[in-house]
Order: structure tokens, then C-alpha cells, then sequence
């Protein structure tokens, strides 16, 4: 069994030539390209100030994988290595015949890199991958003649390029990375065009799709237009590997945009798309009746009657002001190395769509996880700036770290005055066992439906210590029980299950919820705020509800409950209509 090396935080280096095994290319060929991509690399990378020496390369056929050693500032793989790269793809190019020569697309990302005689094991790499295989950057490498693609990440660009004048951040353009399952963006800068087009151009097919004056047609009833969820309306329309909008952005604006977006597999334009969504979510019955008009001629004109029918139906709805939507964080064990976690993460940017695309992974050891959340949080806020509804978190999380106090974790700690994420959001845990194991949801299914079918006749549990000689009877108890949708636990979960299992009996028998307090106070008070976050049917609103008891216990004024007891309450609330794929939760 080979032997993994501590991981460390590692600058990533993946490097591919453009089209490799393009036909034009003999054996010869590639062999020549192969030989001088080494060469090339190693010079550009001396020349940068980055000893060659110093790193590990594996080779990958038509690329290369560079991982830089820790103690090399990031700098310098930004501020003069693409210019050397190149210089050396010229000199390759001068001299070597057009199915010889080079393109090449080189991403830049960081993360921690776990090592062993099999080779490299890291999801910052994996993540890398994925951006160097990004289709627009592909395709802007093709139409501009470029020699030579920049790929940076969004972490990568914000801490390092976006510091550094001499990386020349003005150079660089953000474009989606829609890849496999990945959904993120990133920054791309092209050196060595051929044409003026360092970005690209409006496609002329779209926009003899959509002729500028019929989109003119739509600027004064739009202009100034406020629409709720734009960002939702955008998404819908374009798909998730559209930008996002700038927060100020009209739908006037938004509309031109699409305008030059291609429409995807089913034919139907982005822009048609977003009229329509627009029709059904303005209040002014006008605009309303001059968007549909609009749509129909222009689906007339384009013999798209049939798809417009087909999402007029699928569309009907507007969507809600207040809806909410959900950024669920995954926390589990590397499985490597014992003192690295995995963050992982879905970001809900539509209410009606579950699950979202999966981001990137992060690593990290148990102390830097609050500030991976914070990242990730903030980044979700900056894609949420349209919406007009409620956010939730929800932290997902293996047995043994179920008492982490993510509820007690701040926000923008990089501003020097961290703001509590209990005051912005309902925060909940969820147990990572439990949506790993399929064969429990059918219990944790019924005990949902029930609970939501009549949510005045939902009981809480509260559990007593469990005798040595019977420690299935809260088993029994919660079997008999079909009302019961919560349990007040009489201690905080042990990292590991013991005869008796308070919590493995609650997963099991598939409640939606599990109270319990992380230290020991006095289990009357517990209780009492248990209580009323349970009255009335509260079960249906415990995340609310939860949230507004813990924002209360921040007032410089008397409350209802003990704020030191309402601070180390968790709340794990489990909803089995909001799941990830179980393979993707295995890594």
C-alpha cells in the first residue's frame, strides 16, 4: 500500500497543448511538440524565477502538471511567467512547421497536495482541470490566434493577480467554467493574439437572431423597470454558466446582454427566454401584454411557436419575492490525512432547482474551516446581491464533528469586525450518515410528509438516559409514536455511536429533527426553549425560528430565554427533499 506524504498547500501549475491530436499532426509532429514543451517550460519557468529543479512536474502526454514548492511566492507565476512562455512559444513557432507548432493553455490555482509513489491525490488539482478545460477559454484561444492562454482561478486572481500591478489585473477577463459537474468562473488573459479580438465579439449569428431593432423595441419599458429575483430570471433564461450581472443592472441591460449569448442544446435564445420570464413577473399588466407580444413575433419570425408554447408551460409561474434559497456546506474527513477536512459545497441560485451544481472543493485543517465558510458565504453573497427572498445555510456534517458551533462562526473576519452568521441566517446541521444512507430514508420520507401534513399534531421527544439492560426502548418509543417528528437529546452526541444511541435511534426512526445542548446546563431550560420553538406547529419554522431566538440573544436587553443556553443549542434539521448525490458526497 503506497504511503501518502503530509499534505501541503502546493501553487498549481497544469499546462495542455491546444489541440495536440488535431489529424494535421504526424507522429513526428507530437513527438517534436512533446520534447520542446519540456524544454520550453523549464526555461520560462528559470527565467521566472521559479527553479525547475525545485518542482514536482508529471508528465501527461500533451501537458504538463507543475506543482510549485511552498516557499516560492505566488508572484512570481504571475508577473513575468507568461511573457516568458511567451517568448519561448515564439522561438518554438519560428522555427518548427505549422503541424508543429504551439498553443497552450496553462491554469493557475493553489491548494493542499497529498503525494505518493502512485502520484499526486488533491481536489485543488481536480478543480484545476476543470479550468483548464473551460470551453471559452478553448474557444477564445481558436478565434483570437492567441499563442498562449492564462487560466486563473477566482481565489488565485482575487489573492494574488488582483494585488499585483505587475500581473497587469486590468489584462484579465472573468468567464464561466462549466465542466463535468463544476460551476464556478474564472479569469482568463490571452497573449500573442493575431487579431484585435482579445475578447470576444458579439456573435453575428446571434444577432441576426435577435435584429438590434426589435430588442430597441423593448429598452423604454424595461429601462427602468424593477424587477424582484433578477438574478434567478437570468439563471433560468441562460443556464448556470452565464455571468452573473452587475448589481445595479436593469433588465434592459440584462436583456442585451443575452442578446450575444448563444442559445444552448434546445434552440430556444437566452434572450426570448428571459422576455418571457420577465412577462410573467412584472406587475404591470402593459409591460406584461407588450412582452408577450414581442415573444410571439419573434417566434413566428424565428418558427419557434412550438418551444415557446413548451416554455410558456413549463414557466407559468412567477417566482416568488420571498423565496429562499440554500447554501449547503459539506464538511468531511480527507481521508488521507487525518488532520485535513474537505469543504465542499452547493450554492442554491434558484429556488425551484435542487441540487445545484457542485463549487469547488477546499482542504483544510479543523482551525481554518470557520474561515473557508466565511469565503464561501461571502462569495455567495456577492452572486445573491439581485435576490430579494431569504438565504438559509445549512452544514452538513459526519458524527464526529456534529459538535462543531458553525452557529457560533462569523463572517468577513478580513474586514477586522466579523459579523455573526446567526444574526444574517437560519444556520442548521445535518447529519452526513444519515443522507449516506439511503436505507433510512424511507422512515425519514414518512416521518417528513406526516409532519408537514399536520404540523399541529407533531410531538417532540424528550429522551431520558437509557438503562443498560433495555437500550431499545427509546427505539420503541419513537416506533410507537408516528407523530413524533423531534427528540431533545439528554447529552451531546459522543464522537462515536455507543450501545444505546440516542442519536442513531432518532436518524433511524427518520426524524426531521434532533435538539440537544453542547455543554451541561440545566435540562428545564433547554427544554423551555425547545418548547417554543416546537408550540403551534413551530416544527415547520424551526429554522426561522431558531434563527430569530439567537439573533434575539445578541440584544443589549432582557430576552425571552437564557442567551447562554440558546448559544450552545444545536439544531439539526434534516429535510429529505434537499439531497446530493451520494456519489458526490463520497468525493
Amino acid at each position: 500500500m503506497p504511503l501518502y506524504s503530509e499534505a501541503l498547500y502546493r501553487s498549481i501549475v497544469l499546462v495542455d497543448v491546444a489541440r495536440f491530436t488535431d489529424p494535421r499532426r504526424s507522429f513526428q509532429d507530437q513527438v517534436a511538440v512533446h520534447r520542446s514543451l519540456a524544454e520550453l517550460l523549464e526555461r520560462a519557468f528559470d527565467d521566472a524565477g521559479v527553479e525547475w529543479c525545485s518542482c514536482y512536474v508529471e508528465d501527461r502526454g500533451d501537458g504538463k502538471m507543475i506543482l510549485v514548492p511552498p516557499e516560492v511566492p505566488q508572484s512570481r507565476l504571475v508577473d513575468n511567467l507568461g511573457s516568458r512562455l511567451l517568448a519561448e512559444l515564439r522561438r518554438h513557432n519560428a522555427v518548427h512547421s505549422d503541424a508543429a507548432a504551439m498553443q497552450l493553455r496553462v491554469a493557475l490555482h493553489a491548494g493542499n497536495v497529498a503525494r505518493s509513489s502512485n502520484g499526486t491525490v488533491s481536489p485543488a488539482i481536480n478543480f484545476a482541470s476543470r479550468l483548464l478545460d473551460a470551453p471559452d477559454a478553448k474557444a477564445r484561444l481558436a478565434r483570437t490566434g492567441s499563442t498562449l492562454a492564462l487560466i486563473a482561478s477566482e481565489e488565485f486572481y482575487r489573492d494574488v493577480i488582483k494585488h499585483d500591478h505587475a500581473a497587469e489585473p486590468d489584462e484579465f477577463r472573468q468567464i464561466p467554467v462549466e465542466v463535468k459537474e463544476t460551476s464556478a468562473v474564472a479569469w482568463l488573459r490571452l497573449f500573442g493574439a493575431t487579431t484585435a479580438e482579445a475578447v470576444p465579439a458579439p456573435s453575428r449569428e446571434v444577432l441576426d437572431l435577435l435584429p438590434s431593432g426589435d430588442l430597441e423595441e423593448l429598452r423604454d419599458p424595461l429601462e427602468h423597470l424593477h424587477v424582484p429575483q433578477l438574478p434567478t430570471l437570468v439563471h433560468r433564461a441562460a443556464g448556470p454558466g452565464v455571468l452573473p450581472q452587475p448589481p445595479d443592472a436593469n433588465p434592459w441591460q440584462v436583456l442585451k446582454y443575452l442578446a450575444d449569448v448563444n442559445a444552448g442544446a434546445d434552440g430556444f435564445p437566452p434572450a426570448l427566454a428571459f422576455v418571457e420570464l420577465l412577462a410573467r413577473q412584472v406587475a404591470d399588466s402593459a409591460v406584461r401584454t407588450k412582452l408577450a407580444e414581442w415573444s410571439d413575433r419573434q417566434a413566428r419570425r424565428l418558427q419557434l411557436e412550438a418551444r415557446l408554447e413548451e416554455f410558456r408551460a413549463t414557466h407559468a409561474r412567477p417566482v416568488p419575492a420571498d423565496a429562499r434559497l440554500h447554501l449547503m456546506i459539506v464538511i468531511q474527513h480527507d481521508g488521507l490525512d487525518p488532520e485535513l477536512f474537505t469543504v465542499s459545497h452547493w450554492r442554491q441560485d434558484d429556488p425551484a432547482e435542487w441540487p445545484p451544481a457542485r463549487g469547488h472543493d477546499r482542504s483544510a485543517r479543523i482551525d481554518e474551516i470557520e474561515r473557508h465558510v466565511d469565503e464561501l458565504v461571502v462569495e455567495a453573497e456577492r452572486a445573491w446581491c439581485g435576490h430579494t427572498g431569504s438565504v438559509a445555510l445549512e452544514v452538513v456534517l459526519p458524527r464526529a464533528l456534529l459538535n462543531l458551533p458553525v452557529h457560533l462562526w462569523h463572517k468577513e473576519h478580513d474586514t477586522g469586525m466579523p459579523r455573526p452568521l446567526c444574526l444574517d441566517y437560519p444556520i442548521t446541521v445535518r447529519s452526513l450518515e444519515r443522507m449516506r444512507s439511503p436505507h433510512w430514508h424511507r422512515m425519514w420520507n414518512r416521518r417528513w410528509r406526516t409532519l408537514w401534513e399536520d404540523p399541529r399534531s407533531a410531538v417532540v421527544h424528550y429522551a431520558r438516559p437509557a438503562r443498560p439492560d433495555n437500550p431499545h426502548a427509546l427505539d420503541a418509543a419513537l416506533e410507537r409514536d408516528q407523530r413524533c417528528a423531534a427528540i431533545l437529546l439528554t447529552a451531546a452526541p459522543s464522537r462515536e455511536p455507543r450501545r444505546g444511541d440516542q442519536l442513531i435511534s432518532a436518524l433511524r426512526a427518520g426524524l426531521p429533527a434532533v435538539f440537544w445542548h453542547r455543554t451541561d446546563a440545566e435540562p428545564e431550560r433547554v427544554r423551555e426553549v425547545v418548547e417554543w420553538l416546537a408550540e403551534e406547529g413551530g416544527l415547520t419554522e424551526l429554522p426561522d425560528r431558531t434563527h430569530a431566538v439567537r439573533r434575539d440573544a445578541h440584544l443589549d436587553a432582557p430576552t425571552r430565554f437564557d442567551s447562554k443556553v440558546v448559544q450552545e443549542l444545536v439544531v439539526l434539521w434534516d429535510d429529505p427533499d434537499r439531497l446530493v448525490d451520494p456519489e458526490e458526497l463520497a468525493g
